[in-house]
C-alpha cells in the first residue's frame, strides 16, 4: 500500500543522504588542519593543498546541483511505486559515493581511473534523474494532483545525461582534458533551447 506518509519518509531519507554526503566532504579538510605541523601558517596550509580544496568546492557544487534537480522533480510527485523507489535508491547510492570520489581526486589527481570514477558517478546519478523524470511523465499515478500530463519535460534531463556521458568518454580518453570535460554541462541550457525551437518549428 502506497501512502503519503511513505512518500514523506522516502523524501526525508533521500534529503538526509544528501545532507550527510555534503557534510562528509569537509572531513578531509578537517584532517588537514589536525595533521598540520605546529609551525605551519594558515596561508601555507590553504595554499599547499589546492587539490583538496578544489575537489571539495567542485563536489559541494555538484551535490548541491544534484539535490536541487531532485527537489524540483519531487515537487511534482504525489505517489510512488517499486521502480520509482528502486531508482531513487540507486540515485542515493551515487550521492553516497561522491565524497569518496572526491577524496580519490585529492589523492590521485587526474589519473584516468579517478576521472572515470568521479565523472562516472555523476553520469549514473544523472541517468537516475532522467529515469525518474521519464517514470513521472509516463506513469500518471506518480504525479501530484494538478501536475500537467506533459510535465515534467525530460529534455533537460536527457541532454544533461548525454553531456555527462560525453564528458566521461572525453575525460578518460584524453588525459589532458580530464575534469575539464565537465564544462560541457555549460551547453545544457543552449541545447535545451535549441531543441525547444526545433520542436516549435516542427
Amino acid at each position: 500500500m502506497r501512502t503519503e506518509r511513505g512518500l514523506d519518509r522516502l523524501v526525508t531519507f533521500l534529503d538526509a543522504v544528501v545532507a550527510i554526503a555534503i557534510t562528509l566532504l569537509v572531513l578531509p579538510l578537517i584532517d588537514l588542519l589536525a595533521q598540520r605541523p605546529q609551525d605551519e601558517e594558515l596561508g601555507a596550509l590553504l595554499g599547499g593543498h589546492p587539490g583538496q580544496f578544489g575537489s571539495f568546492a567542485l563536489s559541494f557544487v555538484v551535490i548541491a546541483r544534484i539535490w536541487l534537480s531532485h527537489h524540483r522533480l519531487v515537487e511534482r510527485v504525489g505517489s510512488y511505486d517499486e521502480p520509482f523507489l528502486l531508482v531513487n535508491l540507486v540515485w542515493a547510492l551515487t550521492v553516497v559515493v561522491l565524497p569518496f570520489s572526491t577524496q580519490v581526486i585529492a589523492e590521485y589527481s587526474t589519473e584516468r581511473l579517478s576521472v572515470g570514477l568521479y565523472i562516472g558517478t555523476i553520469a549514473v546519478n544523472s541517468a537516475c534523474g532522467t529515469a525518474l523524470t521519464l517514470l513521472l511523465r509516463r506513469r500518471p499515478g506518480l504525479r501530484r494532483a494538478g501536475v500537467a500530463p506533459g510535465d515534467p519535460d525530460p529534455t533537460a534531463a536527457l541532454v544533461t545525461t548525454a553531456l555527462v556521458l560525453l564528458a566521461l568518454v572525453l575525460g578518460v580518453a584524453l588525459p589532458a582534458v580530464n575534469f575539464y570535460a565537465l564544462l560541457l554541462l555549460l551547453l545544457t541550457g543552449p541545447l535545451v533551447r535549441l531543441v525547444a525551437r526545433v520542436r516549435s518549428r516542427g
